[in-house]
C-alpha cells in the first residue's frame, strides 16, 4: 500500500502514481499551496513544506513561473528591491569589462537557435538574455559570466515568459544559492557534483562504472555538461522544467539522480562500446530524446536499492540537506546586502 502524507499524496511518488488524481486536482493542491505561501510570506515567514510526490509529479506550465519565484525565494527580492533590475542593466553597460561582454556575446546565438524567439540578433530572446546576463555579471563580479549560464538564463525567460527581471533573481538564486560554486572561478562545486555522483554511479551500476574506466573515459568529460548547464542543452525543455520543480524545492541533489538514471537507461548501449569516442558519442546522446519526463524521474526515485546503496544515497541526501539549509540562512544575507 502507498502510505500518502497530509495532502492526500503519496510520499516521494513520480508522476505516475499521481495520475490517478487527475491534472484538475493536481492544479488544486498547486493553488492551495500558493495562497498558503502568499499568506506566510505576508507574516514574514517561509513557504510552507510541499508533498514531495507533489513536487516531483510536475509544477503545471501554468503555474511554474510563480510557483519558482516563490519556493526560490526570487519574489522576496523582486519586492523588496523595487528598479533594482533596471539600474543594475544601465550599470552594467559601463562596468562589465569588454571580455565579460564578448564572451556573452559570443553564446547569445548558440542559445535555443531552433526556438522562435531566439532567432536573430534583434529577437525577443536573444535581447533580453543579452540585457539579464550583463546585468547579473554586473551584480555579480566574482562569477561575472561563465559559459552554460546563457542555457540556465535562456531557459528561464522562457519559464517566465521573457520577463526579465523575475528571470534576473532566479538566476540570481540558482547561482548564488542552489548551485554554489559551480560556476565561480575555481569551479569546486562542480567538483563536489561529480565526486558525488562518481560514487553513487559506482554504488548502483558497478559493471558500467568499472566498464567506463576500462575505457579511460572521466565521466566528468560529459557530466561537467550536464551539471552546469542544469541539463538545459541536454535533455527537451519540459523534461528540464520539471527537474527544475524539484531543484527549486530540494536542492542538487536531482541532478545526481537524473544523471545516474540516463545512465541506467543508456546501459545496454554503453556496455557494448569498446573506445573512449564510443562512450564519449553515447554519453552526449544520452537524453536528447528523452520526452517522458514521468519515466526519467520515476526511474530517479531508484527504489529497489540495497543496504550499501542506500547507504551512499543517505551521505548523498545530509550532504543535499546541510547545502540547503545554507540557502535559506543566504536569502536574508543577500538581501542584507543589497538594501
Amino acid at each position: 500500500a502507498v502510505v500518502a502524507d497530509a495532502a492526500g499524496v503519496a510520499a516521494g511518488a513520480p508522476r505516475s502514481l499521481l495520475s490517478s488524481m487527475g491534472v484538475s486536482d493536481a492544479d488544486v493542491l498547486w493553488r492551495r499551496w500558493l495562497r498558503q505561501a502568499d499568506s506566510t510570506a505576508s507574516r514574514g515567514q517561509a513557504p510552507p513544506p510541499i508533498p514531495d510526490g507533489l513536487v516531483w509529479g510536475g509544477v503545471p506550465a501554468f503555474l511554474r513561473a510563480r510557483v519558482w519565484l516563490r519556493c526560490s525565494g526570487a519574489l522576496r527580492y523582486v519586492r523588496l528591491l523595487p528598479g533594482y533590475y533596471d539600474v543594475t542593466v544601465t550599470k552594467a553597460r559601463f562596468s562589465v569589462s569588454a571580455q565579460v561582454a564578448s564572451e556573452v556575446e559570443r553564446d547569445l546565438h548558440r542559445t535555443f537557435p531552433n526556438h522562435p524567439h531566439f532567432s536573430g540578433q534583434m529577437s525577443l530572446g536573444v535581447r533580453a538574455l543579452r540585457r539579464v546576463l550583463l546585468a547579473f555579471a554586473h551584480h555579480n563580479p566574482e562569477v561575472g559570466y561563465c559559459q552554460a549560464l546563457n542555457y540556465v538564463c535562456g531557459l528561464l525567460l522562457i519559464a517566465n515568459s521573457f520577463e526579465e527581471e523575475p528571470t534576473f533573481w532566479l538566476l540570481a538564486c540558482v547561482v548564488e544559492q542552489f548551485t554554489p560554486d559551480f560556476y565561480s572561478k575555481e569551479m569546486s562545486g562542480i567538483t563536489t557534483q561529480q565526486e558525488s555522483f562518481n560514487r553513487f554511479v559506482l554504488a548502483i551500476l558497478p559493471q558500467l562504472a568499472a566498464h567506463i574506466e576500462r575505457v579511460g573515459m572521466p565521466l566528468s568529460f560529459v557530466t561537467t555538461n550536464w551539471f552546469m548547464t542544469l541539463f538545459a542543452n541536454c535533455l527537451p525543455s519540459e523534461t528540464v522544467m520539471r527537474i527544475w520543480d524539484v531543484l527549486f524545492f530540494d536542492g542538487p541533489l536531482v541532478l545526481s539522480l537524473v544523471g545516474a538514471a540516463l545512465m541506467k537507461f543508456g546501459a545496454k548501449r554503453l556496455m557494448t562500446t569498446s573506445s573512449l569516442t564510443d562512450v564519449a558519442e553515447q554519453l552526449t546522446a544520452l537524453g536528447r530524446d528523452e520526452w517522458d519526463a514521468d519515466a526519467l524521474l520515476a526511474a530517479a526515485c531508484f527504489r529497489g536499492m540495497d543496504k550499501q546503496q542506500r547507504a551512499v544515497l543517505a551521505g548523498m541526501r545530509r550532504l543535499n540537506a546541510e547545502m540547503m539549509g545554507a540557502v535559506r540562512r543566504s536569502h536574508s544575507d543577500m538581501v542584507n546586502r543589497l538594501i
